[in-house]
């Protein structure tokens, strides 16, 4: 029930995006960094929201590529790299993959980043059903790869208890709050500009 209803709310938020995108408008943009494109957008966890920030980075017509399973030479050619935190086990399922499968994934994009200086973004859009719902799956992939992105962008409902803030603070990771899924919309393409 929990899933159909993630789902649903994720399939009106598109719907939202792409018919009303002059409408909406970023509440809190200022400080939002810059990066280059070409960028690789994957899912860390697999994660249904990637499929937003992709709708938003089409409909924006930025220089990117998806990979729901993109891996550590899929960098090449790319100047940033985007994950979209969050787990869903039913993406999990249909990739064919487990936890520590993924968690081996991501550690190697993260590695192979770092090596070549690839700027890396985290996305957590999941809002207070991931975070605010104490989702330990959801905890972990953030704990994981959080504190090794060089820049945060996050809903604000998904942090009510400052979980990512103290992260960014901690590890001086520049945060950007999206106040409202729909600040996606301003935020992604500012950040490619």
């Amino acid at each position: 029930m929990k899933q159909a209803r993630k789902q649903l709310t994720i399939i009106i938020v598109l719907i939202m995006i792409c018919i009303f995108p002059n409408l909406l408008t970023a509440q809190e943009i200022n400080g939002v960094k810059n990066y280059p494109a070409p960028f690789l957008m994957t899912a860390a966890g697999q994660t249904p929201d990637a499929l937003m920030v992709k709708i938003v980075a089409q409909k924006n017509k930025l220089d990117f590529t998806f990979e729901a399973l993109a891996e550590a030479d899929d960098l090449a050619g790319n100047k940033t790299l985007v994950l979209v935190m969050g787990v869903s086990m039913k993406g999990l399922g249909s990739a064919g993959i487990d936890m520590d499968e993924e968690f081996d994934r991501i550690n190697g994009m993260i590695e192979k980043a770092r090596k070549d200086d690839i700027g890396i973004i985290g996305i957590f859009a999941g809002g207070a059903g991931g975070r605010g719902g104490r989702d330990e799956l959801t905890d972990s992939v953030i704990a994981e790869v959080a504190p090794r992105v060089d820049y945060l962008v996050v809903i604000k409902t998904g942090d009510k208890d400052g979980y990512l803030k103290s992260i960014a603070e901690k590890n001086s990771i520049p945060l950007t709050y999206m106040n409202t899924i729909m600040d996606m919309n301003k935020i992604v393409p500012q950040i490619f500009q």
